[in-house]
């Protein structure tokens, strides 16, 4: 059995539904290394087998407060995530997670619902897939679900739902990491690290390579030889394969049209995705879509 072993499903009545923000359970667990996992006791819909994955209804934030293990959805893949480093999960995606056998491992969530949520999800406030962020300090995410918890005990559902927003809030507050989903690894070379960074925050703005240059005081043909040098892609194809990755993203949550998408990833509008994605990709954004609705 887990080392520490505390969680809660709660019950949810017409009053919370009403008030459009709802926790659905909480917990913290700790595993010891080469546990089985995830422990038993967690009821349908929230128990689940690493060969099976599962879908929730709700929306989660998991905090990994110490261990390693990995991480994997359809429109991420499967990555790797470590101490440090919180999942916000939206409702309705498939995915799986364990821990690596050899670590010793500790989790934090929570699982909420409601309206208020999805409305926020379909603003863009919170993200349409999963999205794996590094905390420079987890105290303060730790310190949100430590509220949440003692405000479901003491059975305060306006503090619980505040405190919710708080942890959500606290877990995307910090800007200067990027989507864990694209797996942004050093190459060694300072310049075109940060370059990469910044094209990743920024792809959905009008970039071009002389202006990539300049930001980072460099001539447009020093910036050229650097990624030639030290990266598997140019410049202009890293500006490129970012808005991919970021339309692949929304095409799997499937709410979005592809020309909504075509300007909300940098491509300005359903043509010049089209024409990027069926390069990169020999096939449509709509067949992409459709292949994955076959898959699920």
């Amino acid at each position: 059995m887990p080392l520490e072993n505390n969680y809660r499903y709660l019950p949810v009545t017409s009053a919370e539904i009403q008030r459009e923000l709802y926790v659905t359970s909480f917990g913290r667990i700790t595993y010891d290394a080469g546990e089985a996992y995830p422990a038993p006791g967690h009821p349908r819909g929230y128990d689940f087998k690493w060969s099976d994955g599962r879908v929730m209804g709700d929306f989660a934030v998991l905090l990994v407060e110490e261990g390693r293990g990995e991480f994997e959805s359809r429109a991420m893949g499967r990555v790797q995530w470590t101490a440090g480093e919180v999942l916000i999960l939206p409702a309705g995606e498939w995915h799986r997670y364990r821990p690596l056998r050899q670590w010793r491992w500790t989790e934090n969530w929570i699982n909420a619902n409601g309206d208020y949520l999805h409305r926020m999800r379909s603003k863009g406030i919170l993200p349409r897939t999963a999205l794996i962020r590094q905390l420079r300090d987890i105290t303060p995410c730790k310190l949100a679900l430590d509220r949440v918890r003692e405000s479901a005990s003491n059975g305060n559902s306006a503090l619980v739902a505040a405190y919710t927003l708080e942890v959500f809030a606290v877990a995307l507050e910090d800007r200067e990491v990027t989507h864990r989903g694209f797996q942004q690894h050093t190459c060694g070379n300072e310049i075109v690290d940060q370059a990469r960074a910044f094209v990743w925050e920024n792809c959905h703005q009008p970039l071009h390579v002389a202006m990539l240059a300049e930001r980072f005081a460099v001539t447009r043909r020093t910036l050229e030889r650097l990624f030639a040098a030290h990266h598997e892609r140019s410049i202009a194809q890293e500006i490129v394969w970012c808005r991919l990755q970021r339309a692949r993203l929304m095409l799997g949550e499937g709410q979005m049209t592809v020309k909504e998408i075509g300007y909300a990833t940098g491509f300005g509008g359903a043509k010049g995705l089209i024409r990027s994605f069926q390069r990169f990709y020999q096939q449509t954004p709509s067949a992409y879509r459709s292949g994955l609705r076959v898959a699920r």
